[in-house]
């Protein structure tokens, strides 16, 4: 008879194979789970080196997983030595105030890089001009909040080499004054990613990467999928880092890496042999195909309500991105693509529906990423496709004042259509975009069940409220559909005898709890590999 290494008891077990919970036992051996049963028949896998959690009514679950983060430029921009927020600042003298504290504070810093950059309420906008006062002796950079648009000083400007005479990238716009010369303003990520790269690569990774890692445990957060961009940091670098902690057994969460597509397929040729492993794999292809519809760069079917002069354009135009994808699906590859407006997605889903009647369904796992506006003839077609919808709750409640006034209240059923899509029985995966906003799934959660915002619970009836789902779908789409974006669902994503053992105990049943408890729920234990990575401080529900 072999013993357990880790029994953990709950009349609260969500395998998240259901919707429904089941009371009994979790018996882990080794990294592995060795059954789910009755806490009777897990008692003679109970030996005298057994450690048995007794987690009464509180709920055990799969290790959450964030479908879609940039861990590492997460890391880097949550290091607060090194990246300044400007979060909840709105106003210029402020803003400039606390990037001239910063730099004084931090002298030993070669950039000086901040984010949540938001000048939506100054009076005019901002310039390389304004950020020299503030920063006179170094490059500096300031991403906004939903990291498209860039603030670059002169020293910046002049590190990454843009001038009157650089062309805009394709997707990208420099901004320029009257005589063509840039003013520190970038749009999209063509522009910014290059300048913001040579800031995030000056950071200390070591202590960046390592501090989100265990931000992510002390979440129950034990797997991510890391797309595609990475704040500017070049592929082989962002790789470079990963392979350097798993090396040194530092990557304690698992990360599915999905590299940058492009016309040959010259990375994931290289990198695929070199992630294999179960805490660093590579598992697909990501491609940003719009921007985001604050700045009128999210790609609609129709003008923008306020601005009828546009409907933002694609990042790549339908051949272009159908000749990328076919060429991923005759190599087997999964494509993830960044669509944001309703013209994005149908191009999506004309796409991927194009390429599988030329190369028939090989059933990998095709994704499309935000889908903040859809029209009703498409939501259906994610389920008859197979194409998977990965969206972040919490995005949905980040603009509800605003997102209606600038594609108009006749979209405003289709915006972040969570429930629509769920109810046609597509495979929902959820996330957060971190850095776009922290990685804590409860508040995710809490806006999936509410759609009211987590800092102040607005707006009382919720943003949309007829796309509200249930607790239980959303933390199967934060376990298994995360999981099953990966094409992982084989290893984690649900408890099943095994599966590798990564495992949350929360501090409470989710499922029976007030919207409120559930956003100031905690984890208490996370577990990868059968063994305890997180242990809230003062708990102990060893018996």
């Amino acid at each position: 008879m072999r013993y357990a290494d880790i029994v953990i008891k709950s009349s609260s077990i969500f395998t998240a194979e259901t919707l429904d919970t089941i009371e009994g036992a979790v018996v882990i051996s080794g990294k592995e789970i060795e059954r789910v049963c009755s806490a009777e028949e897990a008692q003679r896998f109970v030996g005298p080196n057994t450690q048995v959690l007794e987690c009464g009514d509180r709920l055990v679950c799969p290790g959450f997983n964030d479908a879609h983060t940039h861990f590492i430029q997460n890391g880097v921009m949550k290091d607060a030595s090194y990246t300044l927020s400007l979060e909840g600042i709105t106003s210029k003298e402020d803003a400039l105030s606390a990037i001239r504290k910063f730099a004084d504070e931090h002298p030993d810093n070669k950039w000086i890089a901040g984010c949540d950059f938001n000048f939506d309420e100054w009076e005019e906008q901002p310039t390389k001009e304004m950020l020299d006062e503030a920063v006179p002796d170094r490059p500096a950079y300031f991403a906004s909040w939903d990291m498209h648009i860039g603030w670059m000083n002169s020293k910046a400007l002049e590190s990454i080499g843009y001038t009157k005479d650089t062309p805009d990238p394709e997707g990208g716009v420099i901004v320029r004054d009257e005589d063509g010369n840039p003013t520190g303003i970038g749009k999209e990520p063509p522009v910014n990613d290059p300048v913001w790269g040579m800031a995030n690569l000056a950071a200390n990774m070591d202590r960046a990467l390592g501090n989100v890692i265990s931000e992510a445990l002390s979440y129950g957060v034990t797997a991510t999928g890391c797309v595609w961009p990475y704040g500017g940091i070049p592929e082989d670098d962002n790789i470079r880092v990963f392979q350097t902690f798993e090396k040194e057994g530092k990557l304690l969460i698992r990360v599915s890496c999905f590299l940058k597509m492009e016309p040959g397929l010259a990375n994931p040729k290289k990198y695929e042999p070199l992630m294999r492993s179960e805490h660093l794999r590579f598992a697909g292809l990501k491609q940003i195909t719009d921007g985001v519809c604050e700045a009128h760069t999210g790609y609609l079917t129709e003008p923008y309500a306020d601005d009828p002069t546009t409907c933002g354009e694609p990042a790549i135009k339908y051949d272009d991105l159908y000749a990328m994808v076919e060429e991923a699906d005759a190599n087997g590859y999964p494509v993830r693509l960044h669509a944001i407006g309703n013209g994005a997605v149908k191009q999506a889903l004309d796409v991927f529906e194009a390429v599988q009647k030329k190369n028939g369904s090989k059933r990998l796992r095709n994704t499309i990423e935000h889908i903040e506006s859809c029209r009703p003839e498409d939501i259906g077609r994610f389920a008859e496709l197979g194409v998977v919808p990965s969206m972040q709750p919490i995005h949905s409640v980040l603009n509800v004042d605003g997102y209606p006034k600038l594609l108009g209240e006749k979209w405003r059923p289709y915006m972040w259509p969570i429930k629509s899509i769920v109810d046609t029985g597509a495979v929902m995966a959820f996330g957060t975009d971190a850095p776009v906003w922290n990685l804590n799934p409860m508040e995710g959660i809490y806006a999936a069940v509410t759609r009211r915002q987590p800092w102040d619970g607005y707006p009382e009836g919720g943003f949309v409220p007829e796309q509200r789902i249930t607790v239980a779908q959303a933390l199967q789409a934060y376990t298994y559909g995360s999981a099953y974006v990966e094409s992982f669902e084989d290893r984690i994503g649900t408890l099943h005898a095994g599966k590798l053992a990564d495992v949350v105990v929360m501090d409470k049943n989710l499922l029976d709890a007030s919207p409120d408890e559930i956003l100031h729920a905690k984890a208490l234990y996370t577990l990868i590999d059968g063994k305890v990575a997180y242990q809230a401080e003062g708990v102990d529900l060893s018996k």
